[in-house]
């Protein structure tokens, strides 16, 4: 049996739960995705974290995808929702004192 290497082939390969299908159809785009997951994240762990979880719904969700958009549009909505689910569930990260309004107080001239 060949490989397909088309997007319709491994599409329709994919869906019929070969993963190895799946791994190549998503390939081309796994750089890209990364880099939109740590550019909404701000962390590289984060990022790898939300593109397997996206990746994963991607894979369970696939026989949803119905082609009116591109493959690529489709994963970069899952992804993106798998970031904003992330930061929804991310514990508030708290200032430190020293992020604060700039002093008026001119250092120039300290009187003790």
């Amino acid at each position: 049996m060949t490989e397909p290497s088309s997007e319709p082939a491994l599409l329709e390969a994919a869906r019929g739960d070969d993963g190895a299908a799946f791994a190549r159809l998503v390939e081309p785009y796994r750089a890209e995705l990364h880099a939109h997951c740590y550019r909404m994240l701000g962390s590289v762990q984060d990022a790898e974290d939300a593109l397997q979880d996206a990746l994963l719904g991607a894979w369970r969700g696939l026989a949803g995808f119905e082609g009116r958009g591109s493959l690529r549009a489709w994963l970069y909505r899952i992804t993106t929702n798998a970031c904003l689910r992330l930061l929804r569930r991310r514990p508030r990260r708290l200032l430190s004192a020293d992020t604060g309004q700039p002093s008026t107080r001119s250092t120039t001239s300290a009187s003790w």
